[in-house]
């Protein structure tokens, strides 16, 4: 199982600015899948845990969900059931109770969801980071054997905010500016945050800055729908 972490190096006097002001650090994960999807608070580190070398650390250790939950912004996520999966796993949501089951039989490198029942749902991810498992998105999927394939991808989005969201609500536009990190192929980045001058990585291309109000739809999930038909197809 695949560890990542981040580490995000902030002066001291820009702590004690960041805590006496009340800002807690946002992060939002990708992933590609297609559809009218979203991005859910991933995790939220409140102002009293930042420190100056801050470190950020998930794995590939993944759980599903499907809910009742309407996929709308700000609208938190509650999920009717949860349950342990892995990649390359199938989730069906079974005919009649709307309950979750994992199997084989999925995409290789993707979670797959397959709705047998006839009431449309909310499906996603959760995915291990800072010891919990958090929500990461959020996507409807409409019932009579309809799909879902949810893509994890090695990267994330941070954002320092006033705001006060609590994990698994949806976000489709960015509280603040945020920093968007490519993880691709490594395990481990380090980035710098100043109050004043924002996200560096000390001329990394890896990291991309982004502006308030960026939609976080287009910035963290990649369009993609071929395995979606097909897996359609297969269950008629």
């Amino acid at each position: 199982m695949a560890t990542f972490t981040t580490t995000i190096n902030i002066s001291a006097e820009d702590v004690k600015i960041l805590k006496s002001e009340g800002y807690s650090l946002y992060g939002f994960k990708s992933v590609a899948a297609s559809g009218d999807g979203s991005p859910t608070v991933w995790f939220n580190l409140p102002a009293e845990k930042l420190l100056g070398t801050t470190k950020i650390t998930w794995q590939e250790q993944f759980q599903a969900y499907n809910s009742t939950s309407t996929v709308a912004p700000q609208v938190k996520i509650e999920a009717s059931n949860t349950i342990p999966t892995d990649l390359g796993q199938l989730i069906t949501i079974e005919k009649g109770s709307g309950n979750i089951d994992s199997s084989t039989g999925g995409y290789d490198g993707a979670v797959s969801f397959l709705n047998n029942d006839n009431q449309r749902f909310t499906v996603g991810i959760n995915q291990l980071v800072n010891g919990v498992s958090n929500i990461l998105c959020a996507f409807p999927i409409l019932g009579a054997g309809s799909s879902r394939v949810i893509t994890p991808i090695t990267k994330i989005a941070l954002i320092f905010s006033t705001e006060k969201i609590e994990t698994a609500t949806v976000i489709t536009k960015a509280m603040s500016a945020g920093a968007f990190i490519n993880l691709t192929g490594v395990n481990a980045r380090v980035a710098d945050y100043s109050i004043n001058d924002g996200w560096s990585a000390k001329g990394g291309t890896w990291l991309t800055n982004f502006s308030a109000f960026t939609d976080l739809k287009k910035l963290l999930i990649d369009n993609t729908s071929s395995q979606e038909r097909a897996l359609s197809e297969r269950s008629k």
